[in-house]
């Protein structure tokens, strides 16, 4: 095993380990369980480039297959498509039509993306011989797929063949062009897979003509043709599909308000039953179909699966951490009342006791006391009460004196 397979198998191995944690969150979540797709042999994982908005940067994916769950590798700052894998040299190959600041003046570049989701820009696409490129004639293609050194590339209904040999000198050029016939199924066919015991690529025609129906293409004669009981759900574009060895699964990229993964057998036994869903995409693709193997060895044993340490490059980047999507509803949190605030009460004036004096008495608080009725004023009756103040005084002279004179009479009849 070459380090850059070590690195996918690395990548595998993750995958695998957290994929029942990721389960219930993801946003490619598993479908409901009267699908029991899910358990079924002929699973793989697979490299899924998602385009959720028009010359937004693409999200680059591992998806689990049949399972349905989702690992994030990185977001590319390239807006790609026609993705294939090179098993030879153990990396993805993809055509991209422009970057964060819009499209290439010369169309479609080529671009690199390794195990741990780096991309590299190959430069422009052009045509084999040209001393330099005027436009690149994949610019805007949707399906890709590899076969050894050759990446083919279908762009509106003409098949290329794009060198991607690291040795050649036309590495990365067109070298050579197929028109597809019937035009009305080879004109929707946005992604296929090929298919090394037949020599043909396997993709789903959603034309008038196709309607969902699976189509072989032959790069060598550019027939198209559909395959007998082999159809997925009538829908939009099915912008990804890749071919495990016992079933085809394909995404449509939009159905409603999200995009749908379907698995349908290879040998026409039963119908496509959906296994995975997603937010709605503008454009998406796929490449490569990693079947789940024996995990890397490792120095001790372990009862799961532990990715080894990638012996090369050095400096490779390390794989990301697993991303849950957002669900499709916050979950509630509890958040504390706010409550509004109370006026402060006018403060009521407080006597500073002096030393040695014993510590007043605070009355307790008594809860839901009635406030004090508002006093009367008493300026209006001070007059009467000084009036009634002299009189008793008087009152009081007139007795005293009176006592006075009766003792003073009392002693001189005495």
């Amino acid at each position: 095993m070459t380090g850059a397979r070590a690195r996918w198998a690395a990548m595998l191995g993750v995958a695998a380990a957290v994929s029942a944690a990721l389960a219930a969150t993801g946003w490619l979540a598993p479908a409901s369980s009267k699908h029991p797709a899910a358990d079924e042999p002929g699973g793989c994982t697979i490299l899924q480039a998602e385009n959720q908005r028009a010359g937004a940067p693409t999200t680059l994916r591992l998806l689990d297959l049949p399972g349905g769950t989702t690992k994030r590798l990185s977001q590319a700052g390239f807006w790609i498509n026609a993705m294939g894998y090179s098993a030879e040299q153990d990396v993805v190959y993809g055509v991209a039509d422009g970057t964060r600041l819009g499209r290439y003046d010369h169309g479609a570049h080529a671009v690199r993306i390794d195990a741990a989701g780096t991309v590299t820009d190959l430069g422009v696409i052009g045509r084999a011989g040209a001393r330099r490129p005027v436009w690149s004639q994949v610019a805007g293609a949707t399906a890709g797929a590899i076969a050894g050194n050759r990446w083919y590339v279908r762009q509106n209904s003409d098949l290329y063949t794009v060198d991607i040999d690291p040795a050649s000198a036309d590495y990365v050029r067109v070298v050579h062009r197929t028109a597809l016939r019937p035009v009305t199924l080879a004109a929707a066919v946005d992604d296929f897979a090929y298919d090394p015991p037949s020599g043909l690529l396997y993709g789903v025609s959603t034309t008038t003509r196709g309607d969902g129906s699976v189509v072989t293409l032959d790069p060598a004669t550019g027939k198209v043709a559909a395959v007998p009981d082999l159809r997925f759900p009538h829908g939009g574009a099915y912008g990804s599909l890749v071919l495990a060895p016992d079933a085809i699964y394909a995404t449509a990229n939009r159905d409603g308000l999200r995009s749908i993964t379907y698995r349908l057998p290879r040998d026409g036994s039963g119908p496509a039953v959906e296994v995975a869903t997603g937010p709605p995409l503008v454009s998406g693709d796929a490449a490569g179909c990693y079947v789940a193997a024996t995990p890397p060895p490792t120095s001790s044993p372990s009862p799961s699966p532990t990715p080894t340490t990638p012996t090369t490059p050095p400096t490779s980047a390390p794989t990301p951490t697993p991303e849950p999507p957002p669900p499709s509803q916050p979950p509630p949190v509890e958040q504390p009342v706010a409550l509004a605030p109370t006026p402060a009460p006018t403060p009521t004036p407080v006597v500073t006791p002096t030393p040695g004096s014993p510590k007043p008495t605070v009355p307790k608080a008594v809860p839901h006391a009635r406030p004090a009725e508002k006093p009367q004023p008493v300026a209006e009756d001070a007059g009467e009460r000084t009036k009634e103040k002299r009189r008793w005084g008087l009152t009081a002279l007139i007795l005293v004196l009176g006592s006075g004179g009766a003792v003073a009479h009392g002693r001189r009849h005495r």
